[in-house]
C-alpha cells in the first residue's frame, strides 16, 4: 500500500472506528490547575458568581469541524466531521467546601462524517454513557472518567469541558481578568492524547435583563496523541488558537457558549517516513434544552 493511502485510509476508518486502541507516547495528564506563574485576577466589582448545584440539566453540544490535508505535489483531501451531543448535567455539592461532584450523562448523539449519517448501531452503543468528575476552587475541572470506552464517545468526553469554564477562586465579578493554564487527556481528530491550554478570561458586566455575564475567552493550545491502526503507529502534532463566550447566570449555572479553533497538525507515519501537514478549524454551541434545577 503506497504511504498516501495508508495515511487517509487510516484516518478515515479512524473518524468512523469504535472502541479503538489508545497508546498516547505523552505522559499521563494531572488534573487542571492554574500555576503559580499566572498572573492573578484582576479585581471585579459586583458579586461574586461561582458554580451553583444543578440536578440533570439538559444541555445540546454542537460541534462543527472541517480537516484540509496537504500530500506532496499539491494534492488536498478534505474531512468535515458533525456531532450533535444531548446531555444530562448535574452538580452535586461534594464534603469540601466549594466542591462538586460532577456527573454527565450522554442521553444521545447524532455524527455525521463528510455528509455520510454514522450507522446507528454505533451511536446507539454508547447512550447513556456516564462521565464524571470533581469541580473545585483552584483546581477547576478533573479529568472526566467514562463508564465505558468508545472512540465516539470518549471524543464526546473530550469536548466535555467547554461546559465549564475556569472561574477564579472566590467566584467571578464584572470587569474580572484572569488567565487559567490546564494540562488534560483528549480525543480530537480521531487522535487520543494530551493537551494544554493557555486560556485568558474577561468577564463583562451584567446583561440586564438575563440575570447573567458574560465570559469572552481567547487562547491557545497544543496537542500530541498517538494511536495504532493496522499495525501502524500514527503519530499527531498541533497547535492552535481558540476563543468563545460563556454566558453564566447569577445562580451559577451555564446559560449557553459558542466559540472557535483553528490550527494546524502535522501526522506523521514514522514506519514509511511520511508527513502530512493538516489545517484544522471548528466551531461549537452550548444551548439548555431544559430549565434547569436546583
Amino acid at each position: 500500500m503506497r504511504p498516501l493511502a495508508l495515511v487517509t485510509g487510516t484516518l478515515l476508518l479512524a473518524a468512523c472506528a469504535s472502541g479503538s486502541t489508545a497508546t498516547p507516547d505523552t505522559p499521563a495528564p494531572e488534573p487542571g490547575s492554574t500555576p503559580t506563574t499566572a498572573p492573578p485576577p484582576t479585581a471585579g466589582h459586583g458579586p461574586a458568581i461561582t458554580y451553583g448545584a444543578l440536578r440533570a440539566g439538559g444541555f445540546r453540544l454542537e460541534r462543527h469541524d472541517s480537516l484540509t490535508f496537504e500530500f506532496e505535489g499539491g494534492a488536498t483531501q478534505q474531512q468535515a466531521r458533525d456531532r450533535v451531543a444531548f446531555l444530562r448535567v448535574s452538580l452535586v455539592p461534594a464534603p469540601a467546601p466549594g466542591e462538586y461532584r460532577v456527573t454527565v450523562v450522554l442521553d444521545s448523539i447524532q455524527a455525521v462524517e463528510n455528509g455520510t449519517p454514522v450507522a446507528p448501531d454505533s451511536l446507539l452503543a454508547i447512550r447513556g454513557t456516564e462521565y464524571t468528575a470533581t469541580l473545585a476552587p483552584g483546581t477547576g475541572l478533573s479529568p472526566f472518567k467514562a463508564s465505558r470506552p468508545s472512540t465516539l464517545g470518549d471524543e464526546v468526553q473530550g469536548r466535555l469541558p467547554l461546559l465549564f469554564p475556569t472561574l477564579p477562586v472566590g467566584g467571578v465579578r464584572e470587569g474580572m481578568a484572569w488567565t487559567d493554564t490546564t494540562r488534560y487527556e483528549v480525543v480530537a481528530d480521531a487522535f487520543p492524547g494530551t493537551e494544554e491550554a493557555v486560556v485568558t478570561y474577561q468577564a463583562g458586566t451584567a446583561e440586564s435583563g438575563s440575570k447573567a455575564i458574560a465570559l469572552q475567552s481567547s487562547g491557545t493550545y497544543t496537542r500530541a496523541g498517538t494511536r495504532m491502526q493496522a499495525d501502524q503507529e500514527m503519530k499527531m502534532t498541533a497547535t492552535g488558537n481558540r476563543k468563545g463566550v460563556h454566558r453564566i447566570g447569577l445562580d451559577g449555572i451555564l446559560i449557553g457558549a459558542e466559540g472557535s479553533d483553528a490550527g494546524e497538525m502535522t501526522i506523521s507515519v514514522p514506519a514509511v517516513g511520511q508527513t502530512v501537514p493538516v489545517k484544522q478549524s471548528g466551531t461549537y454551541t452550548i444551548t439548555p434544552t431544559s430549565s434547569p434545577s436546583r
